[in-house]
């Protein structure tokens, strides 16, 4: 297929911070019963642009995280921003992590560099789960299947899938395959990895397995009817890209490969056993290269601005990724026995709080809708063969 290829980020995205929101309230108990203010009930009819009430809880942070030996994570990106600290931090506490990247030299550099932290940190090195890495390019839909095989071909359980990759408001672009680059890299590269990777993925109760994707508050900027039509997202059987350049517009571009990252994980809990909770997150504003092509498409000016105002209001990867984390690893499972600590298809904003996500997020004919445009460009791109495994896959 023609087209520019984008460039590669490996790590996830970010936007601004939301202003409104619910958290989950903490159990009733003798330390937090005189103050609650709140039931044990979510409240999710709240707006979209979520901040969570200080008054339901104080969201997440690093030292709840569990011990995590014998769990098994495969995370895209890993190897730099938040995806890179959330390897790390599950590394420390004895998780084995598969870091998934395109570029086997930056993700082995990323390797020892956690080792080395940790071990000057104290960990022992006893105590720290295995790191590996797995080749994944995103913008490669046969990439992303091989990588999803070579797992199987191993029988490797996953017990925690983190989604973490993405690009952000790049110059338009194509993949390897034709599809516009913001959604083929954030959403299709993920929905093949995600789909053939469902087998290994424990269902029984016991397991607590997880799916996390990574979106933005960047969600709620989409095109004007949420998701465009497949002929605008891929080139025509001709190669043509006339159609795609003619709607392309760098952030709404962006928003939709957001929107379709919340859209999947809603569908995702939909239609897999409640045993597999799937999250979506929003990290927040993080100080990340993940804005680096603001230069190129909107002009050096509006570059140099963005990177003075990253480094002025921005959160740092350490604490873009304990929202992260939060989903992937909260030792809560249940808040009460038949009560789930957070539903599956539960929205994540910082720092690990709950927030709302917009109209678009919540139709679940939008889900169908991208359900089917996807399986469509896996037919296109993969095969017949593929594109039914993977409706196998979600039935089973």
């Amino acid at each position: 297929m023609p087209g520019t290829p984008a460039p590669d980020l490996g790590q996830a995205d970010l936007g601004a911070t939301p202003t409104k929101g619910t958290t989950f309230p903490l159990p009733m108990s003798p330390t937090n019963r005189s103050t609650s203010t709140t039931s044990s009930t979510l409240d999710v009819t709240q707006p979209s642009h979520a901040q969570p009430s200080s008054t339901m809880g104080a969201g997440f942070s690093l030292d709840q995280i569990p011990t995590l030996t014998g769990r098994n994570f495969v995370i895209t990106g890993a190897n730099t921003g938040i995806g890179w600290i959330t390897a790390r931090e599950i590394a420390k506490h004895g998780g084995n992590v598969i870091l998934a990247c395109r570029s086997q030299e930056k993700a082995e550099a990323a390797i020892a560099k956690i080792q080395s932290e940790l071990a000057a940190g104290g960990t022992p090195s006893s105590e720290i789960g295995t790191l590996e890495f797995l080749p994944l390019d995103l913008q490669s839909l046969k990439s992303c299947a091989k990588a999803a095989r070579t797992l199987r071909d191993r029988n490797h359980r996953i017990d925690v899938l983190i989604n973490n990759a993405g690009i952000m408001a790049t110059p338009f672009a194509l993949t390897k395959d034709g599809i516009e680059s913001q959604f083929g890299t954030n959403h299709m590269g993920h929905f093949v990895f995600t789909m053939l990777l469902l087998p290994l993925i424990p269902k029984d109760e016991d397991a607590k397995s997880r799916i996390v994707i990574l979106s933005s508050f960047g969600h709620t900027l989409p095109y004007s009817t949420g998701l465009l039509e497949l002929d605008q997202i891929m080139v025509s059987q001709d190669g043509s890209s006339a159609k795609l350049e003619a709607v392309y517009a760098t952030w709404a571009a962006y928003g939709q490969s957001k929107l379709a990252n919340l859209l999947f994980a809603k569908y995702l809990a939909r239609h897999l056993p409640s045993s597999v909770q799937c999250f979506a997150v929003h990290p927040g504003y993080v100080d990340t290269d993940l804005g680096r092509n603001l230069s190129s498409s909107h002009g050096s000016i509006v570059g140099t601005v963005a990177k003075g105002l990253a480094a002025v209001v921005a959160k740092s990867p350490e604490s873009g990724a304990i929202t992260t984390l939060c989903a992937a690893t909260h030792p809560k499972w249940e808040l009460s026995k038949g009560i789930r600590w957070a539903p599956s298809g539960t929205y994540f904003v910082p720092e690990g709080k709950v927030g709302t996500p917009s109209k678009f997020a919540m139709d679940e004919r939008l889900g169908d809708k991208l359900w089917e445009m996807s399986l469509e460009i896996v037919r296109r791109v993969l095969g017949e063969k593929v594109s039914e495994e993977i409706k196998g896959n979600i039935q089973a």
